[in-house]
């Protein structure tokens, strides 16, 4: 048996997304895929699983790079592209008495993965609100439909409030490691 959940979880909160990801194991909903704001699992017995969740660019050696988590233990679950680069979910059983694990054990690996990110989804962020602006501005001297303009300028505010969170959340999580 399949699930689908409809969940919006921002790139600022990673850590959100993977526990959500470990009480749908406990419950018995196994992780597969994502795919338009959807999270798919797979029904089968409760579980206690590790979620880790890592950006990688493309830079082709995606291989040896699955092949370092596999050897030490993790899963891969599913690779979601976006960005010139790919989401790519693992996990892992957790042991009994054992402390969960993480694939980051270091304060400057975990710093380079949210600079990254930062960097990324600021570029991809700031584009679409420019060109939210641009074509606003084009609507509203083209035509007489004010209100066409008023939506495409709110949802420019939308998205420069939503980027502005992550981007300074992002900030946060950096200087904390720092």
């Amino acid at each position: 048996m399949t699930k689908k959940v409809f969940k919006f979880i921002t790139v600022d909160n990673v850590e959100k997304e993977e526990a959500f990801l470990e009480e749908m194991a406990n419950q018995g909903w196994f992780f597969s895929k994502y795919a338009s704001l959807r999270y798919h699992f797979e029904q089968g017995e409760p579980a206690e699983y590790t979620y880790c969740i890592d950006y990688k660019e493309e830079a082709g050696d995606e291989e040896e790079y699955l092949s370092l988590f596999e050897d030490a233990g993790w899963e891969h679950v599913y690779a979601y592209p976006i960005l010139s680069g790919k989401w790519m979910y693992f996990r892992k059983a957790v042991k009994e008495g054992a402390p969960k694990e993480a694939i980051f054990t270091d304060d400057a690996s975990m710093i380079a993965l949210w600079k990254t990110i930062r960097s990324r989804w600021t570029w991809f962020g700031g584009s679409a609100i420019l060109m939210l602006i641009v074509v606003g501005i084009a609507t509203l001297l083209a035509s007489a439909y004010l209100i066409g303009s008023i939506f495409t300028f709110a949802v420019a505010l939308f998205l420069i409030v939503l980027y502005g969170k992550m981007y300074i959340r992002i900030t946060r999580k950096i200087k904390l490691r720092s």
